[in-house]
C-alpha cells in the first residue's frame, strides 16, 4: 500500500471555503487503486489552521496514474489551490498499523465531508 499524507496551511478567512473544495474530491471514489482519504483540521499556535488530508492507494503504480491523469483536473475544479499557503506532501509505503495511526490522529478533528471511500 502506498500513504499520501498532505499538510497544508490555510488561513481563518478561508477555512470554510478550503473544507467546500476538500469534500469535492469524491470523484477518487472511482479511480483505480484508490482505497480511502480522510482528514481534518489541527489549529496551529500561530493561528493558522492545518489541514491534514490521508489518502491510501494500493500500490504506487495506481498512485502514478492518477497523478499523471486526473489528480490535476480535480484540483483545478475545485479552486483549491488559491486558499493554500503552504502544501506538503509525503509519501510512503507501510503496513496497516501505520495507516491505522494517520487515520486516527487524535490530534486531528476530522471532517466527515472530507472522507471519500472506493466505490
Amino acid at each position: 500500500m502506498l500513504i499520501k499524507r498532505i499538510v497544508c496551511e490555510v488561513d481563518a478567512a478561508n477555512t470554510e471555503a478550503f473544507s467546500k473544495a476538500q469534500s469535492q474530491w469524491g470523484a477518487l471514489s472511482h479511480v483505480s487503486g484508490f482505497i480511502k482519504q480522510a482528514g481534518g483540521w489541527r489549529k496551529t499556535a500561530d493561528g493558522l489552521f492545518t489541514a491534514e488530508i490521508i489518502s491510501v492507494w494500493e500500490n504506487r503504480a495506481a498512485y502514478d496514474h492518477f497523478m499523471e491523469n486526473e489528480h490535476d483536473s480535480i484540483y483545478e475544479e475545485n479552486e483549491q489551490k488559491a486558499m493554500i499557503l503552504s502544501i506538503e506532501v509525503k509519501l510512503y509505503e507501510e503496513g496497516e498499523p501505520f495507516i491505522h495511526d494517520l487515520l486516527h490522529n487524535s490530534d486531528i478533528r476530522h471532517e466527515p465531508d472530507w472522507t471519500v471511500l472506493k466505490a
